[in-house]
């Protein structure tokens, strides 16, 4: 499994929660999704984060590449291209 850590601006936050949970999920199950964990960046009404589990870095990449994808993030009011960071789980430690 790969976790990936998504940076997204976005136009409207009303606008973006009524296109990711449903026809973006759709399309993220498509191509491997297993998880994503929505956050809003406190102090910016602009700027959401999404914490993935996905399959596989291959497979994340394959819904980079899939034009539908693109146009539903447009829709969702995702003005240019999120910035990815791949993780690499090292440890579970203790609280």
């Amino acid at each position: 499994m790969t976790q990936i850590v998504g940076k997204v601006k976005i136009a409207d936050f009303a606008q973006f929660i009524s296109v990711f949970p449903t026809r973006g999920a759709a399309l993220r199950r498509q191509h491997g999704s297993q998880r994503a964990r929505l956050f809003r960046v406190v102090g910016s009404d602009n700027e959401v984060v999404v914490l993935f589990d996905w399959e596989s870095q291959a497979a994340f990449e394959g819904v980079l590449s899939d034009p539908v994808v693109k146009e539903t993030m447009k829709s969702s009011g995702t003005p240019a291209p999120p910035e990815f960071t791949y993780l690499d789980h090292v440890a579970d430690l203790p609280a």
